[in-house]
């Protein structure tokens, strides 16, 4: 295992202090959908990215220009709305799996699909394995993300549609305004991309993101 893991940080660059991602360039990010649901409508400008979120979903996806090795992220962001959560819920449950902000790392890895797998399997999957250079593979995609229920804070788990999908709840949004999310991971991360999700689909929910900066430590 750790010959794995050492021949894979073997292909990042050089680490240098910060990288802040073009979240202000809509043509470094790739829109996706998901199917029978409907899409945010998304943009960008000097001032940042924008999702406008109306009882929709649909993923974001950065590629790094070179694999990096990643030891924390910050985000900076506000919005604007309200996240209808049913009461008595836990957040993430089903009927209750939406967030404001879940930005996913997509870690590398030895994951790879098989020639089957690549004809069949939906487009959302396919473009995560294309995020890895030729003759790589993927880890999961380590999603560090918002919640309106403080007791999630610093929890974290496998999702349960997929393995592929890890989930880290690392913020607490009490009520939109501006906010700031800070993590350090436990161990350096090998990182090829990032994946952002804005969700209302479950909750029927209306808000604004605006994700103004996003930073990556390699500290």
């Amino acid at each position: 295992m750790k010959k794995v893991l050492l021949t894979a940080l073997a292909l990042f660059a050089a680490p240098s202090l910060a990288l802040d991602v073009r979240v202000g360039d809509m043509a470094a990010w790739k829109t996706l959908a998901f199917r029978n649901i409907a899409a945010n409508t998304v943009t960008a400008n000097d001032e940042g990215l924008h999702i406008a979120v109306r009882k929709s979903a649909s993923p974001l996806v950065y590629k790094l220009d070179a694999p990096l090795t990643v030891t924390g992220v910050t985000v900076e962001a506000n919005w604007v709305g309200a996240l209808n959560l049913p009461e008595n819920t836990v957040q993430g449950e089903a009927g209750a799996d939406d967030s404001v902000l879940k930005l996913g790392v997509v870690e590398a890895g030895d994951r790879k699909l098989n020639w089957l797998q690549r004809r069949i399997a939906a487009d959302w999957l396919q473009q995560l394995f294309k995020l890895a250079p030729a003759g790589t593979g993927v880890r999961r995609i380590n999603f560090l993300s918002t919640t309106q229920q403080q007791a999630l804070v610093g929890t974290a788990r496998v999702h349960p549609l997929n393995d592929l999908l890890y989930e880290t709840r690392v913020t607490y949004l009490p009520a939109p305004g501006e906010f700031t999310m800070t993590y350090r991971f436990p161990e350096p991360a090998g990182v090829l991309g990032l994946w952002i999700s804005a969700d209302g689909d479950d909750t029927a929910s209306n808000f604004d993101l605006q994700i103004r900066r996003i930073t990556l430590h390699s500290e």
